[in-house]
C-alpha cells in the first residue's frame, strides 16, 4: 500500500469534514474514522473519497465515516492530536438537523438500530469465543468438564446473551439522549430471577389490573429497543411537569414507574412475539430453502455493509443461537461475502498488470479472507473499480447454495472470518469450508473473467 504523509491527510480530511467547528466527536472502529457532525451539508464527501490514502467516505447511523483501512491509526492519531477532538462522547440529539430533516424513516429507524446494537456486538463476539474455548479444553482436559471452573466461566460466557436487552437499552438510550440507566433498569427487570420464576410457574400477574402475559426476555432484542423511546419521552415529558427542587426526586422514580408498567404490559409481549416472527422467518428459510436464503442475504452483504445495515442482524444472529441453538442463515453469509471480497481481490491482482497494485490486492485479500477484515477491500478494490463487485455477489451467492445445500450451521457466536470457522460450525465445519472454497474460487473467477478498467490505477500513481 502506497505511502502517505499522515498529517497532511488528517489535516485534509479534517478541512473537507466543515473544520473542526463542524466536529462533534470522533471515534474509530477497525478501519473507519468516525466524525459525529453538526451539519453534514458542510461536509464534501466526494473531496475526501479524493484526499490520498482514503478508501472511501460514506454517511450512515448519524456518522460520517472516513474508511483508510490500514492507515487509520496513525490517521486518527493525527486528527485528534491537531484539533484536541473528543473522543466517544454521546451524540447529541440535535446535531446534524439540517441533514435529519431530509431522513426517510426507514434511514432514521435503521441509525437508531445501528446506534443500539453497536455496543453490544464485541460482547457477543467475546463471550462466543469463551464458549469455543470451554467447549475445546475437554478434549484436552477431560476432568474440567466437570469443575466448577467450567461452571463460572461459562456463566462469564453466557451473559452477553442472557443480558443482552440490557446492553441494548444502554446504547439506545445514548442515541436517543435520555437517561441510559432508567432504561437499562426497566429492561433489567424483565430478566430478575422472580419474573422467570413466576413465568415457569404459571403464576397470573396483573399489574394496575392489566394482566402481563407470562414470557421470558432473555435474549430478545425489540423489547430493548422499544422501552428505550417510551423511557425517553416519559422522561422528557415528566422533567416538564415537574418543578425543579423536586425533579431529583421523582423524574426518575415516575420514570420508571410508568416505564415498567407499560413495559410488562405492552412493550414486552409485543416485542416478544415480533421478535419471535421475525426469528421464525429465519428458521423457516434455514430449515426450507437455505441455499435461497444463504444466498440471497451474502450476495446483498456488500452494499449492507456500506450502508451501515448489516450490524442490526448480529443480535437476530445471537437469538436464534439462544433459542434454537444454530443459525443457519446469518452467519454463514456473513463468512461467506468475507472470503467473496478476498476472491475478488485475487481475481483483480491476477487480472492487472501493474505489479505494485497486484501486491496491494493480495494484500486486501489475505485482510479479507483469513482476518475477515471486509472494508479496505471493498473500497480500495472492488466498489472502485465496479466489476469486481459482481464477482462478489456472484461468488457469495454460489458458496452460499453449496454450504447451505451441505448444511453449514454456526452454534457459537464469533467473527466471520476463515479461522473461526471450525470453533463456530463444529460439526458442519467440513460444510462450510467447501462453500468458502467455492466462494473464493467463483468470485476470484468472475472477477478475472469481467475484467477491470486500469485507467483508475494510473490515475492513482499520480496523486
Amino acid at each position: 500500500m502506497a505511502k502517505i504523509d499522515v498529517t497532511e491527510c488528517a489535516a485534509e480530511i479534517v478541512k473537507c469534514v466543515g473544520g473542526p467547528e463542524n466536529v462533534n466527536s470522533v471515534a474509530h472502529c477497525m478501519t473507519r474514522a468516525r466524525f459525529v457532525v453538526k451539519d453534514i451539508n458542510k461536509a464534501d464527501q466526494e473531496a475526501i473519497k479524493n484526499i490520498k490514502g482514503v478508501m472511501g467516505c460514506i454517511y450512515s447511523g448519524g456518522q460520517l465515516q472516513v474508511i483508510l483501512g490500514a492507515n487509520l491509526l496513525p490517521v486518527f492519531e493525527q486528527i485528534v492530536k491537531q484539533n484536541d477532538f473528543k473522543q466517544d462522547a454521546v451524540v447529541n440529539e440535535n446535531l446534524d438537523k439540517g441533514a435529519k430533516g431530509k431522513q426517510s424513516i426507514g434511514n432514521t429507524i435503521l441509525g437508531y438500530v445501528q446506534a443500539a446494537v453497536t455496543p453490544l456486538v464485541p460482547g457477543l463476539v467475546a463471550g462466543g469465543i469463551l464458549k469455543v474455548i470451554l467447549m475445546l479444553i475437554p478434549y484436552i482436559w477431560p476432568a474440567f468438564a466437570d469443575s466448577t471452573t467450567n461452571s463460572v466461566l461459562g456463566w462469564v460466557a453466557n451473559a452477553p446473551f442472557y443480558f443482552m436487552p440490557i446492553f441494548v437499552a444502554y446504547g439506545a438510550a445514548k442515541k436517543l439522549g435520555g437517561t441510559e440507566i432508567y432504561a437499562m433498569l426497566v429492561t433489567a427487570a424483565l430478566l430478575t430471577p422472580e419474573w422467570v420464576a413466576a413465568v415457569s410457574g404459571g403464576t397470573a400477574i396483573t399489574i394496575f389490573g392489566i394482566p402481563c402475559r407470562g414470557i421470558t426476555y432473555n435474549g430478545q432484542l425489540l423489547p430493548a429497543l422499544l422501552i428505550p423511546i417510551v423511557a425517553y419521552y416519559i422522561e422528557k415529558f415528566l422533567n416538564k411537569i415537574i418543578p425543579g427542587i423536586i425533579k431529583s426526586l421523582l423524574v426518575g422514580s415516575g420514570t420508571i414507574l410508568v416505564t415498567g408498567s407499560l413495559a410488562f404490559s405492552i412493550i414486552g409481549p409485543v416485542g416478544r412475539y415480533v421478535g419471535d416472527a421475525i426469528s421464525n422467518v429465519f428458521l423457516f428459510l434455514g430449515d426450507n430453502v437455505p441455499f435461497i436464503a444463504v444466498a440471497a442475504l451474502a450476495a446483498c452483504l456488500p452494499w449492507m455493509i456500506m450502508a451501515g445495515m448489516h450490524t442490526a442482524l448480529s443480535p437476530f444472529m445471537a437469538t436464534n443461537i439462544e433459542s434454537i441453538g444454530y443459525d443457519a442463515v446469518i452467519r454463514p453469509a456473513f463468512v461467506l461475502h468475507n472470503v467473496s471480497e478476498g476472491g475478488a481481490c485475487l481475481g483483480v491482482a491476477l487480472r492487472t498488470k501493474d505489479k505494485e497494485f497486484r501486491s496491494e490486492c493480495l494484500s486486501l485479500a489475505v485482510g479479507a479472507i483469513v482476518a475477515g477484515v471486509t472494508e479496505p477491500a471493498i473500497y480500495g478494490c472492488n466498489l472502485k473499480y465496479k466489476k469486481p463487485m459482481f464477482g462478489v455477489m456472484g461468488g457469495a451467492a454460489i458458496g452460499g447454495i453449496v454450504a447451505a445445500l451441505l448444511g453449514a450451521r454456526a452454534v457459537v457466536m464469533g467473527y466471520s472470518n476463515l479461522l473461526a470457522v471450525l470453533p463456530m460450525f463444529l460439526n458442519t465445519a467440513w460444510a462450510m469450508f467447501i462453500g468458502i472454497v467455492v466462494a473464493i474460487i467463483s468470485s476470484a473467477a468472475i472477477t478475472y473473467f469481467l475484467g477491470i478498467d486500469e485507467t483508475p490505477i494510473k490515475a492513482a500513481k499520480k496523486k
